[in-house]
């Protein structure tokens, strides 16, 4: 291969058709390379994946650089019964779609092709357009499927094909109850990196993000690929290689778990929208990935690493979204940023907080019914970790005034991340009611544990803010009502000797109003609170004001 390119080049860079000549030999050099590669993969024992991959590249060839378009069909032909062989369902559908969107809805007669018959371009197309619908199907991919069957409906429409139209309307139907009933996996990703002159042309050098099969693990995916490629060195480490692993005459595998950075992030913010649905969109049509490596900057603190924690993160971004036509596509771009430990807490506890307000929500709407041990373990691992580790780690690294002092530059940062803690107070409130409704008798002694540690875990919050300048910690969460009303019953039952006054139901659901009112006052919830404290509701007697002011409650609390 470079001997023939260069020959050629040599041979054509004195003439006056020096460009168009030079041209022409690379994108035939660029075709041989792949053709041989293709020679190699489908001659030998080579897996399916190898031949997968090796397929694409001479498609994508096809396609965009010499644009040789009966070529370009037959290789999509060829690639799409190699997923149906593995049974890549979803793949098989995205790539039977290439062909499709060649295609339009017109009379023009096509001629015999492949084991299509001659017949119209309409018919041809509508074939196609079935047969992905029942791709998407089996790949349990419904959410693609819904905008063909919607295509053929305005078709059979237009054309009064009501029997054809009924038919379409009905699997339409049943892909939205499939999407509600059915159980689906979310696939894993890992990323690859093939490094070394031994691997094939298509492979050599690059980087790759792949989607797992079902149930398929990091140290499954290794195997697997190990097996795939029994040369091959594995690296034990996810820095970049240098250039001599690069140049050398041996093949390295890299690879390691990276999590999908969804672009659909509206749907994934409505509270509403049943898991099963935003599960979806969670981990398809995705084009971005990110892997996180911890280090510590400067001096690590022995008392408290999170003061020295921070993030390297790196961003790929493919060249296409997952899934479509392979499993697998390269990595086009790179993005490094550094995350400050302060920034690294944000995430963390904003990302803990939206995974409890999903995860209560379909029990509060019955999406999840029957075991609640899944709401208990999680329940107990965020308050256990506040009060013993976790947040109260970050309060000792970011809310003392010695970091607030010498970091005046974060101090809207220091906000947000008190913020994101007292929402957390709230949603756990909120968690843990609905847990008191559904948990069995028998676990009533784990429920009340949770209980004694949900209020160390509030005091520890109020002792932050007493001792935090106001500037810093100026803004407040809400508590929610169900919070109230579950520390009530569990004081009642343990610290009845501490009452010192005590109100009706009906004052107290009237004050808990009240405090939801906008046009009141500072003071005035305050006075309201005070009430509320010597009633026992949330609060024993000895708490001192400065103590109840964390629990001053906002006119618009969020709700889960």
């Amino acid at each position: 291969k470079p001997v023939h390119s260069t020959v050629g080049v040599k041979k054509i860079e004195q003439e006056t058709w020096r460009e168009t000549g030079i041209s022409f030999v690379t994108s035939v050099t660029r075709l041989m390379e792949r053709l041989l590669d293709y020679r190699d993969c489908m001659k030998g024992d080579e897996t399916e994946n190898k031949k997968i991959g090796c397929t694409v590249n001479l498609l994508n060839f096809y396609k965009s650089e010499i644009n040789k378009e009966e070529m370009y069909i037959r290789y999509i032909h060829k690639l799409c019964d190699m997923h149906l062989q593995a049974e890549n369902y979803t793949e098989a559908a995205f790539t039977l779609l290439l062909y499709w969107e060649l295609l339009h809805w017109d009379e023009r007669p096509l001629k015999e092709f492949l084991h299509y018959p001659a017949q119209s371009e309409w018919h041809r197309k509508e074939g196609l357009c079935r047969k992905v619908i029942h791709y998407f199907n089996k790949g349990k991919c419904w959410e693609y499927g819904i905008p063909l069957c919607r295509e053929l409906a305005f078709q059979y429409e237009s054309l009064f094909d009501y029997q054809s139209l009924s038919w379409i309307r009905k699997m339409e139907a049943a892909y939205y109850d499939n999407i509600m009933e059915q159980q689906r996996l979310e696939p894993e990703f890992f990323r690859i990196g093939f490094y070394g002159r031994k691997f094939p042309f298509f492979l050599r050098n690059k980087e790759f993000v792949c989607r797992g099969h079902d149930y398929e693990r990091l140290e499954a995916f290794q195997q697997r690929m190990l097996g795939e490629f029994p040369q091959a060195i594995a690296m034990q480490h996810p820095n970049q290689p240098d250039e001599a692993i690069l140049q050398c005459d041996a093949q390295y595998l890299q690879i390691y778990a990276v999590t999908p950075v969804p672009d659909s992030i509206g749907v994934l913010q409505m509270d509403r929208v049943p898991d099963r649905i935003k599960s979806f969109y969670r981990v398809n049509n995705v084009r971005r990935f990110r892997y996180d490596r911890p280090f510590h900057k400067g001096p690590k603190d022995r008392d408290n690493e999170f003061k020295s924690l921070w993030i390297e993160r790196t961003t790929l971004i493919l060249t296409h979204p997952l899934p479509g036509i392979s499993r697998w596509f390269e990595v086009e771009k790179r993005e490094l940023v550094e995350v400050s430990p302060l920034e690294n807490a944000i995430s963390v506890v904003e990302n803990k907080n939206q995974e409890l307000r999903t995860l209560i929500s379909q029990y509060q709407h019955k999406q999840l019914h029957g075991n609640i041990n899944l709401l208990s373990m999680t329940l107990n691992g965020v308050i256990d970790a506040a009060v013993n580790g976790g947040i109260a780690r970050y309060q000792e690294a970011f809310f003392d005034k010695e970091y607030i002092s010498s970091h005046p530059e974060d101090t809207d940062k220091i906000t947000q991340l008190k913020d994101l803690m007292q929402e957390q107070v709230h949603i756990l409130g909120v968690g843990l009611a609905v847990h008191e409704k559904l948990v069995h008798p028998e676990m009533r002694p784990l429920h009340k544990k949770l209980i004694d540690q949900f209020q160390m875990m509030r005091s520890s919050l109020c002792h932050v803010r007493a001792n935090t300048p106001r500037g810093i910690l100026a803004s407040h969460s809400p508590m929610s009502p169900e919070s109230f009303k579950l520390l009530h019953r569990h004081r009642s039952a343990t610290h009845a000797h501490t009452r010192t006054h005590t109100i009706t139901i009906g004052e107290t659901v009237r004050m808990l109003r009240m405090l939801f009112v906008s046009s009141l006052s500072h003071s005035q919830h305050l006075i309201l609170i005070t009430q509320l404290k010597f009633s026992s509701i949330f609060l024993s007697p000895d708490v001192s004001t400065d103590q109840t002011r964390c629990f001053q409650i906002r006119s618009s609390p969020r709700l889960i």
